[in-house]
């Protein structure tokens, strides 16, 4: 398959994880594909340390500050030109033949808009099976569950699939627009997801593809998370409030 993608990995004081997340995908990316780094003003070092790795054919952004994650997957989108987009959280590490059974399933239909993989951390437990549930009360799928043979192995439509890999399609931006920077941090995949499929599009968890998501290693800060989780939660609520209120029609 020789399909480009442009994989766009977002870091903010993570370089240990940028280091391992894109030697993974260098070791393990069959797939013609574009790195760009979208670095959001760390303060560790990332981007020389990335810079010291010397790969070719990678782009990288480095903001001054902390510009957010919608606005850097923007930055990153916009860095590119290949067909399909993958953006990847700092603290992901890929698998061999990860990348493929993506782009298959994003080809198997063009009203497919966005595909997910399965995702597990290292203790062996579920970090992403698919958002499922209703429009107002949607939930991540099995989260650390320990995984196991035929856990949540059918691909299918889903409200969203986890942020931290998720593919989309450059031709559908001009249909469903790029990520809302009005999210600071989190829901910027599940309002893209509903802007999706309120226009008609499929959202698609792909357990085929199998990658290693070490959730919550990104950032330590409990109460700033928490605090930018209700802040964005506020928002998808208010914004797509239409559309959770059908289902009580």
């Amino acid at each position: 398959m020789d399909t480009a993608v442009d994989l766009i990995v977002i870091s903010f004081n993570t370089r240990q994880l940028v280091l391992d997340c894109l030697r993974s995908i260098r070791a393990h990316t069959q797939v013609t594909n574009h790195i760009i780094l979208v670095d959001n003003g760390s303060s560790d070092g990332t981007v020389e340390a990335v810079r010291g790795l010397g790969f070719k054919d990678m782009t990288i952004v480095a903001n001054a500050r902390n510009a957010g994650y919608a606005k850097a997957c923007n930055q990153g989108i916009h860095a590119g030109s290949s067909p399909y987009i993958v953006l990847m959280n700092s603290d992901v590490v890929v698998t061999p033949g990860w990348l493929s059974p993506l782009i298959a399933c994003m080809q198997s239909d063009p009203q497919i808009a966005v595909v997910g993989p399965k995702m597990v951390d290292r203790a062996g437990r579920i970090t992403g099976a698919g958002i499922v549930g209703t429009n107002a009360r949607h939930y991540p799928r099995g989260l650390l569950e320990p995984d196991r043979p035929g856990m949540y192995e059918d691909q299918e439509d889903c409200i969203s699939v986890t942020g931290a890999a998720y593919l989309i399609r450059r031709d559908l931006l001009s249909t469903l627009g790029m990520f809302d920077e009005n999210y600071f941090f989190y829901f910027e995949e599940t309002d893209y997801s509903f802007q999706a499929r309120s226009k008609g599009f499929r959202v698609v968890y792909c357990p085929q593809s199998r990658i290693y998501h070490l959730m919550g290693r990104s950032c330590q800060d409990h109460a700033y998370l928490r605090a930018l989780f209700e802040h964005s939660e506020r928002y998808f609520h208010r914004k797509w409030a239409y559309l959770m209120a059908e289902e009580n029609v």
